[in-house]
């Protein structure tokens, strides 16, 4: 999902629920490097899913104007 009030820093920012059902939020910065952050410490998602992810973020964000 995307938020509706960006998180401080950012310039979009949102939730993620990976395959597994873990979740996590993610960002993207003013230089335009995206963060991902587990609420599980030490959570790494799988290369498929973070593909998957980067594939709805895309779609997301197009949608949103970015």
């Amino acid at each position: 999902t995307v938020d509706t009030v960006t998180r401080p820093g950012a310039i979009v920012s949102g939730k993620v629920t990976f395959s597994d059902g873990q979740r996590g939020t993610w960002y993207l910065d003013q230089m335009g490097r995206l963060g991902i952050g587990a609420d599980t410490p030490g959570y790494k998602p799988t290369q498929a899913d973070l593909a998957n992810f980067q594939a709805q973020l895309d779609a997301e964000l197009a949608k949103a104007g970015f």
